[in-house]
């Protein structure tokens, strides 16, 4: 009885997996990258206010991209969105502020084959829109880990923030 229950099991396992795996290349476009991480964030407030310092917070992002077409040889081209979210600002007693927003940049990464086959460099332009609106622009390396998981090392900086970005990624 042991043994029919246990061939059961993995039969049933088996057969999940397999459509787990159909279902993601069915349901996901191909190409599509969803991905995280923290970020530190420098708050440029001499520019808002005179003689003030600048202040720095944590943050947290998420994003997701797809391929685009380019003519660029050597180059893949991806289109991302994002949201930002930052821990509080201290500007001072009872000011504190979080700074929250979403973005759509393009993102040029090469790989660099020639340090190591799986180590890439990229560069974004892009929007971001909440509270710190204006455009963005990017510079960083990527590792893949696996074909599906990547690490991330980005420099972002946008209106009033510079953003120091650690990311994990995942590819469908």
């Amino acid at each position: 009885m042991n043994k029919v229950l246990m061939t059961s099991l993995l039969a049933l396992a088996a057969h999940q997996a397999l459509a787990i795996e159909q279902a993601e290349t069915t349901l996901a476009p191909e190409g599509l990258y969803v991905g995280g991480g923290l970020s530190y964030n420098d708050l440029d407030f001499g520019s808002i206010a005179n003689g003030a310092n600048n202040e720095t917070a944590m943050g947290l992002q998420a994003f997701a991209g797809l391929p685009i077409a380019n003519s660029i040889e050597g180059f893949d081209t991806f289109a991302e969105v994002g949201f930002f979210r930052t821990s509080s600002f201290d500007f001072g007693p009872g000011n504190k502020e979080k700074v929250i927003g979403v973005s759509g940049s393009i993102v040029l990464q090469k790989d660099l084959n020639e340090v190591d086959p799986n180590l890439y460099g990229l560069a974004r332009i892009g929007l971001e829109l909440g509270d710190d609106d204006g455009i963005l622009m990017g510079i960083g390396a990527g590792y893949r880990i696996t074909p599906k998981v990547e690490i991330r090392a980005e420099f972002v900086n946008k209106d009033l923030i510079s953003s120091y970005q650690a990311n994990a990624l995942f590819r469908f």
